[in-house]
């Protein structure tokens, strides 16, 4: 174990996709698990094509498919493993590296691993000290157990967007992005780490099946202030300058709609001046882009710089915790498809190099001909 790598030693195998379960997988990476990430050719991780959807047909697949910063950035610190799971020796690899692994990560629809040939008797047969981490819409057991669905949806259910309304009270919703899928990491990373600990402890794993939709309805049950009206004006305001700031506790001068036409008068600066000056709370309200120069982040090392194969250096959005005055370190880029395969088999199973050329000519490892 090293300081600013506290988990170093710890195997992970993640299925998972989008952005709930990648995240855990992100943030045990990024305090030094060893993460590995397993994928095939045919059914890989749909963020490998975030926010770039329009370039399809307009550059090779296998570029394409590399060129995401949304999976750079949560797949970062990972290996990759490219396996076709319904090919036994696929299947039989898999299992080979449960058995030599503490986690397991999963964020498909309730059964999936069951009907890949894992489900949960199959994984303590293969490793009783496993710790799975199930964090499926609604949890297994539920009425709608077998949804599949993103992260608005969720939220949706959850309750959370209802409270998304504007000044008037009117529903409003979230625009694109949405607290579920974050929300929901965190609680499967508190699970994971609970369940390792408890593992080492008592040698016996465990499956904590963690319910994205639930999550969310944790948000809606938020305690609010007992006195709301003492709070003077909260919210979000325009400024003469098209700019934005945040207020909170600002004293009232007469109401919300006051507050807001008299901020329209003002510049951000301004806005922020009066109201702490009277004893609120002002910021104004960044871009992604400001926080290069926004005085709340200088010299914090929030950005850093990471090499990909792919699509060249790239500033990642560092891990938000430093350990002994020092941040984990942002190792290596987040994986192409089967980038690792020979490491993992060579490496972590011991597999000799005769039946590593096996599972190659036989197609376990490599991409289909189109």
């Amino acid at each position: 174990m090293t300081r600013n790598q506290p988990l170093r030693g710890l195997r992970a195998i993640e299925f998972c996709w989008v952005w709930s379960g990648p995240m855990i997988g992100q943030h045990l990476a990024d305090l030094g698990a060893e993460v590995i990430k397993i994928e095939w050719y045919k059914r890989h991780d749909l963020y490998r094509t975030r926010g770039v959807e329009r370039l399809r047909g307009k550059m090779p697949e296998a570029i394409r498919r590399e060129s995401s910063y949304a999976f750079q950035s949560l797949n970062r610190n990972k290996l990759g493993l490219a396996v076709d799971l319904k090919h036994p020796d696929g299947l039989q690899i898999v299992k080979d590296l449960i058995a030599e692994s503490d986690l397991l990560l999963e964020n498909f629809s309730v059964g999936t691993l069951d009907r890949l040939g894992l489900g949960a008797d199959e994984l303590k047969r293969l490793n009783e000290r496993l710790v799975v981490i199930s964090l499926s819409a609604t949890g297994r057991g539920s009425a709608i157990e077998s949804l599949r669905s993103y992260g608005l949806m969720l939220s949706a259910l959850g309750g959370f967007e209802a409270l998304i309304r504007d000044d008037d009270g009117a529903f409003m919703g979230s625009p694109t992005f949405v607290m579920s899928d974050p929300n929901a990491a965190l609680f499967g990373t508190l699970a994971a780490l609970a369940g390792t600990l408890h593992a080492r402890e008592t040698g016996a794993g465990a499956t904590y099946e963690c319910s994205q939709v639930e999550a969310a309805a944790s948000l809606v049950n938020t305690p609010a202030p007992a006195n709301e009206a003492s709070m003077g004006v909260e919210g979000i305001f325009a400024t003469s300058e098209g700019d934005f700031v945040a207020v909170s506790d600002a004293p009232d001068p007469g109401g919300p709609a006051e507050f807001a036409e008299w901020a329209t008068r003002q510049n951000a600066a301004s806005v922020i001046d009066a109201v702490r000056s009277a004893g609120g709370n002002a910021a104004r309200v960044n871009s992604l882009g400001d926080t290069l120069h926004a005085e709340e982040f200088v010299d914090t090392e929030v950005r850093q710089p990471m090499e990909h194969p792919v699509s060249g250096t790239r500033e990642l959005i560092a891990t938000p915790w430093w350990i002994d005055g020092r941040r984990p370190p942002l190792a290596r880029p987040a994986p192409m498809l089967g980038e690792h395969n020979d490491e993992v088999l060579r490496r972590v199973l011991g597999y000799d190099e005769a039946r590593i050329a096996a599972f190659h000519e036989a197609g376990v490892l490599d991409e289909p001909e189109s």
